[in-house]
């Protein structure tokens, strides 16, 4: 039912009567489970980033017998998103793998499409989720799924020989894709299990004669995984993870920008001419101090309202920093119904330009156990740092976005 309040002789909108979260973007992605569906793919964004990781992949690939990597970037930063694009630009399905070459919008004659061409049937698609779990196991299940086969029941299956075997026999190619890989390491550290296992998949696939090509998604660093071991497993660990090439997938501002101006959807919004103005400012002062920042800066933070522009240019950044054991995501703190998140600020403010969800909002909305440090980021221009006073807010109280006595409210 949509929230009203009566004034006299006059119905006022609430921000949420005009603003909604873009459901595509909260949607997580389970690439066992969404493989072949096009609903999944359905909204995805492929930004520079993405493409660069790709890009990379490929000369990799081609240039060197290199055919095991990692995607490591922070919760929420799209890597499954990704992956699930990758195992369907490869996959069985025609339809499927059009849509995906459209939504990646890569030339054609783009050395990403020469290196994951498919035809016919495609290639034999392994997708795995982590869990705490034996990674022999996990990956032994997924190939015979993949396969049409029942689960083997050996109790140490040659996993890594099978796989060798499909892709030496299979006319185009083997990917193997591991999301949450850092959970088969964590068992693998805790429960004293084989981390030789995944050395030997990783060379395995550099020497194969066929193409298999293995992709692990993590969080944090290989060896992270590893931190309450020993100095001599530590190492041993370090040995293993340089069998892998480590490719950061970390949405510059910018993208992460564009992407929640996409995220929040307006419709009917009261004239927001003046709060263009700050959008504008703020974007300035971000190009003055980083020459290569897009020109399109400013359009992206319009598109952000009613989030302060401070406050949507912070985003990025800060989601990329550690909380705790997790890290936040920034769609996540989008939707949230936390006190002082969005959602709230949303319900409980009227529909009028100069209402923007400022960033000492944000500041005291965000979990209690961050370092305060993280303001220090080098990421963050000093203008734009966090806290009461220390807001370059255009004229814009930093908290709720309220004009201040100096801009005649």
């Amino acid at each position: 039912m949509r929230k009203q309040t009566q004034l006299v002789g006059a119905e006022k909108l609430m921000l949420s009567d005009v603003v909604t979260i873009s459901r595509q973007f909260l949607r997580s992605v389970r690439i066992d489970t969404d493989i072949g569906r096009e609903d999944a793919l359905s909204g995805y964004i492929c930004q520079g980033t993405a493409i660069s990781l790709l890009e990379s992949m490929a000369h990799q690939i081609t240039e060197t017998r290199q055919r095991a990597f990692t995607w490591t970037g922070p919760y929420g930063g799209g890597k499954s998103s990704l992956a699930l694009m990758l195992c369907s630009l490869v996959g069985a399905q025609t339809e499927i793998r059009t849509k995906a070459k459209q939504l990646l919008g890569l030339p054609e004659g783009s050395l990403v499409h020469k290196v994951f061409e498919a035809k016919g049937d495609g290639w034999l698609v392994v997708p795995v989720v982590g869990k705490r779990a034996d990674v022999a196991h996990e990956l032994s299940a997924a190939l015979a799924k993949a396969k049409s086969l029942p689960a083997s029941r050996k109790k140490q299956p040659d996993v890594v020989g099978e796989l060798v075997e499909a892709a030496e026999r299979h006319p185009q190619g083997v990917l193997v894709v591991i999301d949450e890989l850092g959970k088969l390491l964590e068992a693998s550290a805790q429960d004293g299990g084989d981390i030789y296992f995944f050395q030997e998949l990783a060379e395995a696939a550099s020497r194969c004669s066929g193409k298999l090509v293995i992709v692990g998604i993590l969080h944090q660093a290989f060896d992270a995984y590893a931190s309450r071991l020993g100095r001599q497993s530590r190492d041993e660990w370090a040995k293993v993870q340089g069998r892998f090439v480590d490719i950061p997938l970390v949405a510059a501002t910018d993208e992460v920008i564009e992407l929640v101006g996409k995220a929040i959807n307006v419709e009917n919004p009261p004239p927001l001419g003046e709060a263009s103005k700050f959008a504008d400012r703020i974007a300035t002062t971000i190009r003055t101090r980083r020459p290569g920042t897009p020109v399109t800066l400013a359009d992206s933070l319009r598109a952000c309202w009613p989030l302060h522009p401070v406050t949507a240019a912070l985003l990025g950044p800060i989601s990329r920093r550690r909380f705790g054991q997790n890290e936040r995501s920034t769609f996540g703190f989008l939707a949230s119904r936390e006190p002082l998140g969005f959602v709230e600020f949303l319900n409980g403010y009227e529909a009028q330009w100069f209402r923007m969800y400022g960033p000492a909002l944000y500041w005291y909305c965000r979990p209690r156990s961050v370092d305060q440090d993280h303001c220090a980021d080098r990421d963050v221009p000093q203008r734009l740092r966090l806290g009461r006073g220390g807001v370059d807010s255009g004229g814009l109280d930093p908290g709720c976005g309220r004009a201040t006595d100096s801009q005649g409210a």
